[in-house]
């Protein structure tokens, strides 16, 4: 029960802060037809306010060397806490590649939107094409972007299959790939609940991985994940089947 109240506090406490946010943000965003304030918001009062509401403490390992300009970087996904946890410690101005039903869902929508994240229908194979070149040129414009190529979080904490999607992105747009891991997350607050057990949430993020070096999208997607993999278990993560590393179905999805 204390699980659950914690949950349905933050869930709560993240809304109307969201909604805050949001709202200090729109003159500017509007004035300026930039999101880089809503980021500045999420990175520094949203995303730290939100994880320490929860009680877990994020750890990161040391971060190597980022070559300067614009990034993707390619997480695995345990949780909903890891939007925080990957605002929180990554050292840029980052936007997001979302599933579209997020942008349709009130203030949230909007705050997305007009914070320069990318949609994807991944129910609808020309608008996915088209949501990847969009995110494309966004990335050629300068902006980094965080991904979660398992396209949904897991259920069981492991790696899954990657889609191809990100991959797509970055051999277009010749932008390096950084692989990071996240573990523990799922632990805190696993999918399909609404509650919330306190514990530590790790992270650690790899050495750049150039689209240059691979002769495809799918030798891409291989080394960058068999990397997420070899992170998520140095930080006390389970990994995933290094066999398995491209999904099957949604190949356009992200």
């Amino acid at each position: 029960m204390l699980a659950r109240a914690r949950g349905f506090v933050v869930l709560v406490y993240c809304a109307i802060s969201m909604a805050f946010f949001f709202f200090v943000s729109l003159p500017v965003m509007l004035l300026t037809g930039s999101g880089d304030l809503p980021i500045w918001f999420a990175r520094f009062a949203w995303s730290p306010s939100c994880l320490w509401l929860t009680g877990s403490r994020v750890h990161l390992e040391p971060l190597p060397p980022l070559p300067d300009g614009p990034l993707i970087f390619a997480s695995n996904h345990e949780s909903a806490l890891d939007i925080w946890v990957l605002f929180k410690v990554l050292p840029r101005s980052v936007r997001f590649i979302a599933k579209a039903e997020l942008f349709r869902l009130p203030v949230f929508g909007a705050y997305m939107r007009l914070g320069g994240h990318v949609p994807v229908d991944r129910s609808n194979h020309a608008q996915a094409v088209q949501s990847l070149r969009q995110a494309g040129e966004v990335v050629r414009a300068g902006t980094s972007l965080i991904v979660f190529p398992e396209g949904t979080r897991s259920l069981d904490c492991r790696v899954h299959p990657f889609k191809k999607g990100p991959f797509v992105v970055a051999m277009e747009a010749g932008v390096p790939v950084v692989p990071v891991a996240i573990s523990g997350s799922g632990k805190v607050t696993p999918k399909r609940i609404i509650a919330i057990w306190p514990g530590p949430i790790r992270v650690a993020v790899g050495e750049p991985v150039s689209p240059a070096d691979f002769p495809d999208r799918t030798a891409l997607l291989t080394e960058v994940r068999r990397r997420v993999i070899a992170l998520h278990r140095r930080i006390g993560g389970e990994g995933g089947d290094e066999a398995a590393a491209v999904a099957t179905v949604g190949m356009e999805g992200v």
